[in-house]
């Protein structure tokens, strides 16, 4: 009887040991948590984003500005409309400038997170705002603004390639 319960008993503990070898163990998750706000208007290239477009919109500011002043000295039909005409050419120029811009920036934004996610093997990184609470330690905003800061990007509008001459663009024909 000593012997079946030894037998037992060890065919139950080989069991367990098997058991326990076949189970895969649960993958490891790393995580990085970013305050997107901070990260993005905090860094160098944010500022240099921001200066290109003042800097940019400054002519178009000042013909603004001369055309207000000339329609409050003599408001009539030509000096509204001259204002008029100014502050939608501002607005327009402003307004896609400013998306454009800010894609740029975001583009980058999105490659420098992707490229510290690798390289910090980690698995996701998370939006401060969408995360309820965390430790400072998965914290990497200071090391995605330092990422940023190091980059260099060119935001002055690429030229549009120029249209083919009206004579290459018509089919030749036989008469």
């Amino acid at each position: 009887m000593k012997r079946i319960v030894t037998l037992l008993c060890a065919v139950a503990l080989g069991l367990m040991m098997l058991t326990g070898c076949n189970q895969q163990a649960a993958p490891s998750i790393t995580v990085g948590v970013v305050d997107e706000a901070a990260a993005f208007q905090k860094n160098q290239l944010a500022a240099k984003a921001m200066a290109y477009l003042q800097e940019m919109g400054a002519p178009l500011q000042k013909e603004a500005e001369a055309a207000y002043k000339a329609m409050q000295a003599d408001q009539n039909e030509t000096t509204v409309a001259a204002y008029k005409k100014a502050m939608g050419e501002l607005q327009a120029v402003m307004n896609g400038e400013q998306q454009r811009i800010v894609g740029l920036v975001d583009a980058k934004f999105n490659e420098v997170l992707e490229a510290y996610r690798v390289e910090k093997g980690l698995t996701l990184i998370l939006s401060r705002e969408s995360v309820i609470s965390s430790a400072e330690t998965v914290d990497i905003t200071a090391d995605i603004v330092a990422a940023m800061d190091k980059l260099e990007v060119d935001f002055a509008k690429p030229e549009a390639p120029a249209a083919p001459a009206a004579e290459e663009a018509k089919p030749e024909t036989k008469e």
